[in-house]
């Protein structure tokens, strides 16, 4: 693994839950700071470290890579690990323009190798069971979707971490970092949009990006969808997706089924009761929350290696959430809607 940070803390703690399985282990961690990578691989009984990713790339006795580092350097490092020979699990956002996502695509397919992309949370059960309500059409025809992602984070948040809140380094705000997640899921569940107008500003934080957007979606199948983002939500609010079909409507608020209201199935799936939140506390403090749904991508990509199958969250899926925040970007620069496929 390369990096330390939030993201990568995550990567350990679910790689944790996975050891007795016997298909996965954490060998070793690479970052530039000696001092706090000697101490991450000590806390997480990580065997060596190294101060140069590079040297990762060198060992034989490493089938893959995970890269959990500042966003910009996500696209060089995950094509110099796959030209090296490894595989590839890259954190969100896969890149912070669509040529590098379509740059590390293409270089996964020409060197055979998988290309996995960290958005754990399709792998929640709450966003499972409303993924097989879809496929089996108990919503009926889909006509409006929201992602709301109200949250805050102070300005030491950005502050603490000199690559937060610039373009070059971030490649964008609350968007392409936080929102990102739901945004994903929102696109994984009503297919791929026709039209997009959006808006963004900056308004609580010292920062070159944004902490406020708002954008109006039309997807092919003619439904309609909304997504409110944003940082500057004082004390911050649960993620909260809404998807409405003809036949229901189903709630997500953060890990939690808030709404399951399907015709003839009484509020609630089959009888089940709905999923409880467990400690998700990530509106307010990232850190909090549970590394399951870690542990389960994690189950995923080690066997896809394994099975040599393509990752549940494959590079090419991991594009099109990333697609649809860039659009933004472009919508609210412009003033102009904005139609898809979006090429930058």
């Amino acid at each position: 693994m390369v990096g330390y940070g939030v993201g990568a803390e995550f990567h350990a703690k679910g790689a944790s839950l996975l050891k007795d399985e016997g298909i996965l282990e954490i060998k070793a961690v690479a970052a530039r700071n000696e001092e706090r990578v000697r101490s991450f691989a000590r806390r997480f009984g990580i065997g060596s470290w190294h101060r140069d990713y590079r040297e990762l790339l060198e060992r034989e006795d490493l089938d893959a890579i995970i890269i959990a580092t500042p966003h910009n350097l996500h696209a060089p490092m995950t094509i110099e690990a796959l030209e090296a020979g490894k595989h590839v699990l890259v954190e969100k956002p896969m890149a912070i323009s669509l040529k590098e996502a379509d740059e590390m695509i293409a270089s996964a397919r020409r060197a055979n190798l998988k290309l996995g992309v960290t958005l754990e949370f399709r792998f929640d059960d709450s966003s499972q069971r409303l993924r097989r309500a879809i496929d089996e059409g108990r919503l009926g025809r889909l006509i409006f979707g929201d992602a709301i992602v109200k949250w805050f984070r102070s300005q030491e948040y950005y502050e603490q971490s000199p690559w937060r809140g610039r373009w070059m380094t971030e490649g964008g705000g609350a968007l392409i970092n936080q929102a990102i997640h739901t945004i994903d899921l929102l696109r994984w569940y009503m297919g791929s949009p026709e039209l997009l107008w959006a808006r963004t500003e900056t308004v609580a934080h010292r920062i070159e990006v944004e902490d406020l957007a708002a954008a109006v979606l039309r997807f092919k199948n003619g439904a309609l969808g909304i997504i409110e983002a944003g940082t500057s939500f004082y004390p911050g609010f649960p993620t909260r997706l809404e998807i409405h079909g003809l036949d229901g409507t189903v709630v997500i608020e953060g890990d939690r089924l808030a709404v399951w209201s399907l015709k003839g199935e009484g509020g609630q799936e089959e009888g089940r009761e709905p999923v409880a939140a467990e400690g998700m506390a990530a509106w307010a403090r990232p850190e909090a929350v549970p590394p399951i749904n870690h542990a389960r991508l994690l189950r995923d990509f080690a066997l896809s290696i394994i099975e040599d199958r393509e990752p549940y969250v494959s590079g090419e899926e991991g594009r099109k959430s990333l697609e649809v925040v860039m659009a933004i970007y472009k919508s609210s620069k412009t003033g102009e809607p904005v139609i898809f496929p979006f090429r930058e």
